[in-house]
C-alpha cells in the first residue's frame, strides 16, 4: 500500500507537469495569440531592439528609460527575439509565464504547509481576464510573485544571512517585474512576518530586506508622479453588481449595457475563468472554488495560512480600477486569487473513497480547459482572418495609424482587436499610433515634442475622431482600419491629397497615402 501510494504520487507529479505543457497549446496554436494588449507590447520589444540601429528612421522620436518595473518582461521577449522572431519570442515567454504560475503555486503551497495538490486548480484560471486583456508584464511578474512569498514562508522566524539575501534578490526582481506586484506581494510578507514573530529583532531580521528595496521603489515613484498619466483622478467603480467601465458599460456588442454583469461580486467568476457570463461557467467557477471543502480539505487553524486569501479578498474588493496610470487594477489580482486562496487547506488525513474521486476532478477539469480553450483559439484565428494578408501589402518601416471600428471577437471577455494593427510597428520595423510609448512605465517613450496627436487611452476607443488636420494625417503612411465597412470616405473627407485603399480582407482595410503627398500639414 505504502508503494502504492508512492507511486500515485510520483504519476500525479508527472501528470502536473506535463499540462503544464499542455498548457502552451491555446497559446501556439492561432498565429498571434487572442490577447488584447500583446501587440502593443511586442511593438515595444520591437522599438527596445530597433533603437540599437543607425538605419532606424524614427530615432529622433524616443528616448530610452530603462528605470522601470517593466524591464525584466521585455528584456526576456527581447532576449529571444532574435533567434525566435518576435511573435514566437512573446509566445515562449507567456507559455513559460503561465506553466510558471502553475508550478510557483505548488511550490508555494507545500512551502506554506498547505495541500499542494490542489495546484492543479490554477490550470483553468490561466486565460481568463488577465491573459485576455494581455496584461502580459503582470502575467510574467506573478509567479515571480509566488516564488517570492514560498521563499517567505521558508525563512519563518529565523532567518539566515543566505534565506536573506535570496528574498532581498527576489524584491529586486519583482521591482523591474511589476510594480503592483512588488507592493502587494510585500505587503503580505509584511503581515506575515508581523504575526509570525514574537520579538521585534526577530521581526527586523526578516523585513529588513524591504528596507533595502525601498529607496528604488520611492525614486522611480517620485520620477513616475511627473508624468501627466499618472495624476489622472482615481477611478474606483466599486459597485459590486454593475460596473461604470466604458468598455463593459457602453460598446462591447455582446455585453448587456442595461445590466452589465461585471461588478465586483457577479464579474468575479467570467474574470476568473475569462468567460462571457454564462450559467453554466458560473456554476463552474464555485465548484472549483468549492472542490477542496467536498473533497476533504479543511481550512488551517493556523492565522498567517488566512493572511494571503485576506489579501487578495480586500485587493479584489477595494482597490480602484484605475490607479497611477493603469487600467483595470482590480480586475487584473483576480488571476492572483486562486493560488492565495489554496493556502488555506490543509492535506486531507483521512478521506473516504468518494472523496478520493473527487480530488481526480482537478486534474479532468484542468485538461478539459485547455482543450476548451484551445477551441477558442482556432475560432480567433478564423476571426482575425485577412489581417496576414493586409500586413504583407504593407512596406516596412513606415508610421501608421490604428482606426479599430470592430473591436470583439467571437468568444473574448475582451476587445481583442483594440491594438491589432499594433502588429506592424513589431513585425516591420515601424511605428504604429496610438502607442504604449507614451506611457511612463515603458522602456521606450516618445520624447515629449514628439508625442502624437492619436493619444493612447482615448482615440484607440474613439477612431471616429479622426480628422486629417487635428491628428496630423499628413505623418502616417498607412492607415489600417478593421470595420465592416469601408469608412475611407468618412475618415478622410478632409485629406488634402488621395488616400487609396491599398487592400482589404475580411474586415481588415489598408489606406495608403499618395507618395506625392505634401509633408507638411494642411492649413
Amino acid at each position: 500500500m505504502v508503494m502504492w501510494i508512492r507511486q500515485s504520487v510520483a504519476v500525479e507529479k508527472y501528470l502536473f507537469l506535463l499540462t503544464c505543457v499542455a498548457c502552451g497549446i491555446p497559446i501556439w496554436i492561432p498565429h498571434f495569440p487572442p490577447m488584447v494588449d500583446l501587440p502593443q507590447h511586442a511593438a515595444q520589444v520591437a522599438l527596445l531592439l530597433n533603437l540599437g540601429k543607425a538605419d532606424f528612421p524614427f530615432l529622433e522620436l524616443f528616448h530610452l528609460n530603462l528605470f522601470t518595473p517593466y524591464l525584466l518582461g521585455y528584456g526576456l521577449i527581447a532576449a529571444f527575439t532574435p533567434a525566435l522572431g518576435i511573435v514566437a519570442a512573446c509566445k515562449l515567454i507567456i507559455w513559460l509565464a503561465l506553466a510558471g504560475f502553475a508550478i510557483s503555486t505548488r511550490l508555494l503551497l507545500r512551502s506554506a504547509g498547505a495541500d499542494p495538490y490542489w495546484a492543479w486548480l490554477t490550470f483553468p484560471v490561466l486565460y481568463g481576464f488577465t491573459y485576455q486583456w494581455g496584461l502580459l508584464i503582470f502575467l510574467i511578474a506573478a509567479p515571480i510573485g509566488l516564488v517570492f512569498l514560498a521563499l517567505v514562508w521558508r525563512m519563518k522566524a529565523q532567518p539566515s544571512l543566505r534565506s536573506s539575501m535570496a528574498i532581498t534578490l527576489m524584491l529586486f526582481a519583482l521591482f523591474f517585474s511589476h510594480a503592483l506586484i512588488l507592493g502587494f506581494f510585500s505587503l503580505i510578507a509584511l503581515a506575515y512576518w508581523l504575526f509570525s514573530v514574537r520579538r521585534v529583532r526577530d521581526f527586523i531580521k526578516c523585513a529588513w530586506p524591504l528596507a533595502a528595496i525601498a529607496p528604488l521603489v520611492f525614486i522611480w515613484f517620485a520620477l513616475a508622479s511627473n508624468h501627466p498619466l499618472s495624476n489622472f483622478p482615481i477611478g474606483w467603480d466599486l459597485s459590486w453588481f454593475t460596473t461604470a467601465d466604458y468598455y463593459y458599460s457602453n460598446i462591447a456588442t455582446w455585453a448587456n449595457p442595461d445590466n452589465p454583469d461585471w461588478g465586483r461580486i457577479n464579474g468575479f467568476i467570467p474574470r476568473l475563468l475569462g468567460t462571457r457570463p454564462q450559467f453554466f461557467l458560473t456554476l463552474l467557477g464555485i465548484f472549483l472554488l468549492a472542490l477542496p471543502f467536498i473533497s476533504g480539505s479543511r481550512i488551517s487553524k493556523s492565522r498567517v495560512r488566512l493572511i494571503p486569501v485576506l489579501a487578495i479578498t480586500l485587493a479584489l474588493l477595494l482597490l480602484p480600477t484605475f490607479l497611477f496610470g493603469n487600467m483595470y487594477t482590480f480586475q487584473r489580482f483576480t488571476y492572483l486569487f486562486m493560488p492565495l486562496y489554496l493556502i488555506m487547506f490543509d492535506t486531507p488525513t483521512t478521506s473516504g473513497r468518494t472523496q478520493r474521486y473527487l480530488r481526480l476532478v482537478a486534474p479532468v477539469i484542468a485538461f478539459g480547459w485547455i482543450i476548451f480553450m484551445s477551441l477558442h483559439a482556432l475560432q480567433f484565428n478564423k476571426d482575425m482572418d485577412g489581417f496576414d494578408a493586409v500586413l504583407a501589402k504593407t512596406e516596412p518601416g513606415k508610421r501608421t495609424l490604428s482606426l479599430v471600428f470592430a473591436r470583439d471577437d467571437s468568444y473574448s471577455i475582451a476587445p481583442e482587436f483594440l491594438h491589432f494593427p499594433a502588429w506592424y510597428a513589431a513585425l516591420k520595423s515601424g511605428v504604429t499610433d496610438p502607442s504604449f510609448a507614451v506611457t511612463f512605465v515603458q522602456p521606450v517613450s516618445y520624447k515629449p515634442e514628439q508625442v502624437p496627436k492619436a493619444k493612447f487611452e482615448g482615440f484607440e476607443w474613439n477612431p471616429q475622431w479622426f480628422d486629417w488636420r487635428k491628428f496630423d494625417g499628413y505623418k502616417y503612411d498607412y492607415f489600417i482600419a478593421h470595420a465592416p465597412n469601408d469608412m475611407g470616405a468618412y475618415l478622410f473627407r478632409s485629406a488634402p491629397c488621395k488616400i487609396e485603399l491599398a487592400a482589404q480582407e475580411g474586415q481588415w482595410w489598408l489606406y495608403r497615402k499618395d507618395q506625392n503627398c505634401a509633408l507638411a500639414p494642411a492649413l
